[in-house]
């Protein structure tokens, strides 16, 4: 697999394949046209970083560009449309990390692929931490000390994100509930997202 120098600063940073994600969804759904119109959204130190630069899958990208695409694509293409952003969200997964981490997805199953959750959170980002528990049908992912947790598109975008991946190894009807909390030991806040679904197979 190939690897990169880790992140310049301390600071957050998230995978490349993340920002390569959301630009082959973005031509590939709505075509070109709609890329521009949301690099025209986006702030100019974000744009200049992802969008006129080339962004490689597996490099660093920081954390405030991945937050302003995720604005810049929930008022700008999908209009503040959740069926839009799920469309848009699902398609990024499958032509970003879904792509490189092919394997991640082989021969898993549903409540198997969310207690790995936390391993694939590890490879996306160098901040916060991410938990996850799971029976047959259900499963609940707790994200806590990452930025994405006081960004409201953000958890939109994370909670999307977990029931498309869901969704791509066979379960069916797959749902999110999202909301957050406090935690009662750190007193932080945290991102719950539950996920229901029914096996392949079923009626």
């Amino acid at each position: 697999m190939p690897t990169t120098s880790p992140p310049p600063s301390g600071d957050p940073h998230a995978r490349g394949s993340v920002i390569h994600g959301f630009r082959a969804a973005m031509v590939d759904l709505w075509g070109p046209e709609a890329l521009e119109g949301l690099a025209s959204r986006l702030p100019l130190a974000t744009r200049v970083a992802t969008f006129d630069a080339l962004v490689l899958p597996f490099e660093w990208v920081a954390l405030e560009h991945v937050v302003a695409w995720h604005d810049a694509i929930w008022t700008g293409p999908c209009g503040g449309d959740e069926q839009a952003l799920a469309q848009l969200v699902g398609r990024a997964i499958e032509l970003g990390f879904g792509r490189f981490k092919a394997a991640f997805f082989s021969g898993v199953t549903p409540d198997r692929l969310v207690t790995r959750a936390p391993e694939l959170w590890r490879w996306q980002h160098t901040h916060g931490e991410l938990t996850a528990v799971a029976e047959p049908s259900s499963g609940t992912v707790v994200l806590r000390d990452h930025p994405y947790v006081d960004h409201p598109n953000s958890r939109r975008v994370t909670a999307e994100s977990y029931r498309h991946i869901v969704t791509m190894v066979g379960a069916r009807d797959v749902r999110a509930a999202w909301g957050d909390r406090t935690a009662t030991t750190s007193r932080a806040r945290e991102l719950v997202v539950q996920l229901t679904w029914r096996p392949a197979g079923t009626a």
